[in-house]
Order: C-alpha cells, then structure tokens, then sequence
C-alpha cells in the first residue's frame, strides 16, 4: 500500500555539528585503542580490557551522532487526511492531529519572575480540548507573529488574537491519576548503551587497581556512578508511575514503584496553564504552570512509546469536570 503524501510545511532540525563532532570522537576513541592494543608492552588481559572499553565508548559515541543526525521537529500537511503532523524524535516518530480539532494558531506573551515583564513570545496550536502545542519561542514578538500569520495562511486555520483564550473550559476537579510513559520512551535505548559503557568502563578500571590504582581508585568510582545513573533512568521511565493529583488548589506530582516515591513537587494552580511541549529528541511533554512554579510530567513521551503524546495532551481532561456537573454562566 502506498504510504498518502504529505507536504512538509517546516523542514525537521538537525544538530548536525554536534553529530559530526560525537561520530569525530568515535573515531578519536577507535584510533587511541587500536594504538594501545598493538603496543607490546601491554598484557593479553589489558588488551582485552582496552578492546571492550574502546569499543563500547565508539559505538556509545557513534549512537549520540546518529541520534542527533536524525530530523526532528517538523511540521507537516496531510491536505487529503486533513491531518496535521508534528514530528517528535525523529521523521518516523509524528504525532497526528485531526486539523478539525486545530482551533488556530496564537501567540502567548511569557512574563518574566515579576509577572509583569514580558520576557519572551511563544507561538501555539490551539486544540480543542486538549492543551496548547508550543510550535515556536522567542524574544522577538514580530518575528512570531510573522510566522504565526505565514503559518496560519499555509494551513488554512484560524489566526487567533495574542489574549483571546483557546476555549472556555470546564474548571477542574480535585483528584488524582497515575500514568507510566513506560516503553517506547524517547532515548531510552541510547541512555542504557551510554550508562552500560560507563558502568563497563568502572568496573574494568577499578579490576586494574593493583596495576593503575590512581584510575582504579579515582576514576572508576565516577564512570559507575554515572553509569548507574543513566542506567535508572530508562529503567524509571519503564518500570516507574507518574502520580498526579489536585486538591482544589495545589497540584503535586511525584513517581513512585510500589510504595517507593521521589521527585515531589508541589504548585499553586487553582486555575492552571497546561502546554505541550516537544523538546528534540528528548521527546514530548505535559508542562502544568502555576503561580509559584510549574511542573514537567509524562517526559519522553513519543508516538511511539506505551503513553503516547496524544494520551499525555487528554491527562488534563482526566481532572476536568463533567458538563452535566459544570455550574452554570
């Protein structure tokens, strides 16, 4: 079956300095090992040291080059499907919306910690229902009108004016929800191969203390810390549950495995901001702003992974209150 065409209205980015330089340091790290492999001097056992690590930090450093190479972050016109897409981690990672449910595009002054200081602009896809999609930012409010007005014409949606309100939506009710991005999350697969040669690198340097114990001692304890961090993180992402709750007032958010729970944190939002917010190839997520902070919830989230970007922008519905139940103008 022949995949429908699409137009490609904003063309994906590409870190591609970055890339260039990581793939460099591969072949800088492949160089280095081979050198010391052939050295005479060097014992079979140190060889085979030298080999595993020096191969696993090319490949760890090949895989940061690829993943940074890789388009992201583009916007495309399905004009027959009438969908939207934006992409998300990579060419092959869209999340697709319906331009029905497209109110318009907008542009939202940011205030700075005063409140009253406008220190940036951003322009959103207002949707119906769901939470507005952050496209672009900048401190230049001319320069996102601009592109907020050539990209409202392109796709045929509303241009809505920089105060108006997306929609009026039900208030909020108080409660709670636990979710997991769990597999599929973004970079999940590039952390565990980073944090695994770190952790491989620890261990062989802190094997070879007798023989190197400035590195054995030093060193190693570092690179298994690090490893070990990174590590936790696609295991937390995979095995971890996000909790969400609304006390009329305040939202607290937090993770926790079993009865195990880390990371809370707690905002005053009576009538909260909610935005999605696609960030490269870290992936997607659900951005809550309060008076006195904002919260980061469902972080990593693809099209791809077990909670979907689309299921991450309904969470805020899960706290709305029913219309029967909403009290009347």
């Amino acid at each position: 079956m022949t995949a429908r065409p699409f137009e490609v209205v904003l063309p994906p980015t590409r870190s591609l300095g970055t890339a260039i330089s990581a793939i460099g340091a591969a072949i800088v790290v492949l160089i280095f090992a081979v050198a010391l492999f052939a050295d005479p001097a060097v014992s079979p056992s140190q060889r085979v040291g030298i080999g595993l690590m020096g191969g696993l930090f090319a490949v760890t450093l090949t895989a940061v080059g690829l993943t940074l190479s890789r388009g992201h972050g583009a916007l495309l016109l399905d004009a027959a499907g009438r969908r939207l897409g934006l992409g998300v981690t990579g060419q092959d990672d869209v999340w697709w919306l319906a331009l029905g449910d497209v109110r318009g595009l907008r542009v939202v002054p940011i205030a700075g910690g005063d409140g009253t200081t406008i220190e940036r602009w951003v322009l959103v896809i207002a949707l119906d229902g769901r939470p507005d999609v952050v496209l672009a930012e900048s401190d230049d409010r001319a320069a996102i009108l601009g592109i907020g007005e050539r990209l409202s014409t392109h796709l045929g949606v509303a241009d809505l004016a920089e105060h108006e309100p997306a929609q009026a939506p039900l208030p909020f009710v108080t409660g709670d929800q636990r979710f997991a991005v769990s597999r599929g999350a973004a970079i999940q697969g590039l952390l565990a191969v980073f944090g695994s040669s770190l952790l491989a690198f620890g261990i062989l340097a802190f094997a070879e203390v007798d023989k190197e114990p400035v590195v054995g001692f030093i060193f190693a304890p570092i690179l298994i810390v690090m490893g070990l961090t990174m590590l936790a993180v696609p295991l937390v992402k995979r095995y971890a549950q996000e909790a969400l709750s609304f006390d009329g007032q305040r939202w607290s958010h937090h993770y926790e495995i079993g009865r195990f729970r880390w990371g809370h944190r707690v905002v005053t939002a009576p009538t909260p901001t909610f935005r999605i917010r696609l960030i490269g190839v870290r992936g997607a997520l659900l951005e809550l702003l309060g008076s006195d902070g904002s919260l980061v919830i469902a972080a990593g989230a693809s099209s791809k992974s077990r909670l979907d970007v689309e299921a991450v922008s309904r969470i805020p519905a899960r706290f709305r209150a029913s219309p029967a139940a909403a009290p009347e103008p």
